[in-house]
């Protein structure tokens, strides 16, 4: 019976801690306001604003306008799906290959690689409703390159 509990115990404490979903998150308007650096630059603004509609087999489609200090704004899109009950899978036009989505502990883990062999690794972290903390390391052949911390904020 004590087995029983703690197995019940665990499930539902793993259930919980991967609570956060980016499909549901990125559905509708969000907005993101952010600092990147880059190595031997000065930090610069970056403002994302995102509408994401959820298609009939479950994808997202996002579509991002991008917004970089000094910078045309440049707009890119994601297609996300879930592929596992932890695990999503998708595209970026700015990635050279699949991307790749993780639900972890901390929140969602997200990596791909840059057609110029930058490899990205973000980690969105849920900060209370509505609002997900961006971190993103950039790193070139393991060096880190760039990082970028973000504020997104759900509007709708």
């Amino acid at each position: 019976m004590i087995a029983v509990l703690v197995a019940a115990a665990v499930a539902t404490s793993d259930a919980a801690q991967f609570a956060f979903n980016p499909i549901d998150f990125f559905r509708g308007r969000t907005r993101g306001d952010g600092t990147l650096k880059v190595l031997f630059q000065k930090p610069k603004r970056i403002q994302v604003e995102s509408e994401g509609v959820e298609q009939k087999d479950g994808t997202l489609v996002l579509r991002q306008l991008i917004k970089e200090a000094g910078k045309k704004p440049r707009t890119r899109f994601w297609r996300l799906r879930q592929v596992a009950p932890n695990r999503f899978e998708g595209t970026l036009t700015d990635a050279a290959g699949p991307v790749r989505v993780d639900l972890v502990k901390q929140g969602v883990r997200i990596r791909y690689t840059a057609p110029n062999h930058l490899n990205f690794d973000q980690l969105l972290e849920p900060a209370g409703p509505g609002e997900v903390h961006n971190h993103m390391r950039v790193r070139r052949f393991g060096v880190t390159v760039a990082r970028l911390e973000e504020v997104i904020r759900k509007l709708d």
